[in-house]
């Protein structure tokens, strides 16, 4: 019976082995699957997140509706979020409207392109050809100075609505926040719609300045 026990005892692999140790250590399918299973799920979320990025991607660039409703939608997500940070925080003061001049719709359009006439750029000469162009900033001209009558700077959906209901106009945010853009850069100064600072008696004494300034710098004659 000893023997047998002695036989029995080792004939039982140990730990010792290194054959025995692999077997033991050996994982079957179903707990491989287990432990591989969250990496797996991971790998095929990236998956179809990057699909999704790359349709999204193709169709903005084939569908101009669909990019401007990506960017509304940013624009709205953005605007919530400084609507969230703003919370107990004083809100900023409304920005002053630029001063626009007594024009008409005519006259604005007059001076714009006669401004385009005489400027040598290459964005000047693009806008030469598109007369329906400079007749869009005319009447944005137009809905600008009626809405900024009070002093504070128009809303680009206050813009909007005048520029549909008097013209006519269907103009999505972006166009219309460049619109405002171009209003105001055109009435900066130099521009065609800047408002006139110079008055007579200050280009009077302008010149009395320059001639003063002249003869002080005058060559004194010789001396007996």
């Amino acid at each position: 019976m000893d023997d047998a026990d002695g036989k029995d005892e080792s004939s039982r692999p140990t730990t010792s082995d290194p054959a025995a140790s692999n077997q033991a250590l050996r994982l079957t399918a179903e707990e491989l699957a287990f432990l591989l299973r969250d990496p797996m799920l991971r790998a095929r979320e990236a998956e179809r997140a990057a699909r999704s990025n790359r349709r999204r991607t193709e169709r903005r660039a084939a569908d101009p509706a669909y990019a401007e409703q990506l960017r509304a939608g940013e624009r709205e997500r953005q605007r919530r979020r400084r609507r969230r940070d703003s919370i107990g925080r004083p809100e900023a003061p409304e920005p002053p409207a630029i001063p626009l001049p007594d024009l008409t719709e005519a006259q604005a359009a007059a001076r714009l392109t006669d401004h385009l006439d005489r400027s040598p750029s290459a964005r000047a000469a693009q806008l030469r050809g598109r007369p329906d162009r400079i007749r869009l900033y005319a009447e944005a001209f137009v809905a600008y100075r009626t809405l900024s009558a009070g002093g504070v700077r128009p809303t680009r959906g206050a813009l909007a609505a005048l520029l549909k209901s008097r013209f006519g106009r269907n103009v999505t945010p972006s166009q219309v926040q460049k619109l405002r853009d171009h209003v105001e850069g055109f009435a900066a100064a130099g521009g065609p719609w800047a408002m006139a600072t110079s008055h007579p008696s200050g280009a009077a004494r302008t010149r009395n300045t320059g001639k003063a300034d002249t003869d002080s710098h005058a060559p004194r004659p010789p001396r007996p």
